[in-house]
């Protein structure tokens, strides 16, 4: 299958943007994410979900418990239920992940003070 984006499918969000690729069931979804340019996306976590993200374009600082790595293009990250995680993005071009969401339940994030 392929799938034709236009701008009216993201949703805006603080500092980055999502897209609901398809669903797969009720609580499975994939999403393509988007951080802007010299932008981040603060500490959080999700109760019941794990995420799975596959880096797409730009490089950035992908945060997951108490490692830090320099995600970049092909990369593959799992996170699971609980599991602390951020995105930091210091260069000026957008950094985009596809994230498949498991496990999915609406009001299941918790941001987390610094």
């Amino acid at each position: 299958m392929k799938f034709e984006f236009d701008g009216s499918l993201w949703v805006d969000k603080n500092g980055y943007r999502t897209m609901k690729v398809f669903s797969i069931s009720d609580d499975s979804f994939l999403q393509i994410v988007e951080i802007k340019g010299s932008s981040n996306v603060r500490k959080h976590y999700h109760i019941s979900q794990t995420e799975v993200f596959y880096i797409l374009e730009g490089v950035a600082v992908l945060g997951l418990g108490e490692e830090e790595y320099i995600a970049r293009p092909g990369d593959i990250f799992l996170c699971r239920p609980e599991t602390v995680h951020w995105v930091i993005n210091e260069s000026n071009k957008p950094f985009r992940l596809l994230v498949f969401k498991y496990g999915w339940k609406e009001n299941d994030l918790v941001w987390v003070q610094d």
